[in-house]
């Protein structure tokens, strides 16, 4: 694939990530939920962030030294995916079910198509994602950590897309870039300061997922 077809994805996905941001709230399952979504400010700001992260996405998916066209489009919808989940995170600290589930359910019937990855390796990184997951969400459970259930079906839906050992970097950066923001928050408002913690793991799984050759 040429650089002009990376370009024409990467302004239609531009697109799609303005107008997902306005509708992201069909996802949250509760109605108080649905109706706190964002408006003014924080409405536009979650549109410029899924315009960039998701136009930036399907560029690089479609880039000429990536996959062909097949891989390329899942790779840039499970990208989408990803970013949607970030921006539902910053916008009410919820990873919903009414996207993530389907998400893992569509990963496990894709998983024949990679070319650089097994079922195998598949099934055996969605192992890794549920134990990870569990053991992350429960350490935060008993000493209050940062992540919820809703990121422990992340790491899992990560582990069912990049397969093992690939989905250890992804939660990795995923980690470590949180801690960042964690270190900087910590600084500007001292302990106890919260956060998404989503976002930054869906960060490291579209590294992982753009950059296959690295990990996997």
């Amino acid at each position: 694939m040429g650089l002009l077809v990376s370009i024409l994805v990467a302004v239609a996905a531009a697109l799609f990530g303005w107008f997902a941001a306005g509708v992201q709230h069909v996802f949250y399952r509760r109605p108080e939920q649905r109706e706190a979504r964002a408006r003014g400010r924080k409405l536009l700001a979650l549109r410029v962030f899924l315009a960039a992260s998701c136009g930036l996405v399907g560029g690089l998916a479609f880039r000429p030294d990536h996959y062909d066209a097949g891989p390329a489009a899942l790779a840039a919808a499970i990208g989408f995916v990803l970013c949607v989940i970030a921006s539902t995170d910053f916008d009410q600290r919820l990873i919903p079910d009414r996207l993530s589930l389907p998400a893992m359910a569509a990963a496990l019937a894709l998983s024949w198509a990679w070319p650089d990855r097994s079922v195998s390796s598949i099934l055996l990184g969605g192992a890794f994602g549920l134990g990870a997951g569990a053991l992350l969400v429960g350490v935060g459970v008993v000493f209050g950590g940062a992540l919820g259930a809703g990121d422990g079906k992340l790491i899992l839906l990560l582990g069912l897309v990049l397969g093992w050992p690939a989905v250890m970097s992804a939660v990795l950066y995923g980690v470590v870039a949180a801690g960042v923001v964690a270190a900087v928050l910590m600084v500007r408002k001292g302990r106890g300061s919260t956060y998404a913690y989503g976002p930054y793991l869906a960060l490291g799984g579209v590294i992982v997922l753009l950059w296959p050759g690295r990990f996997v």
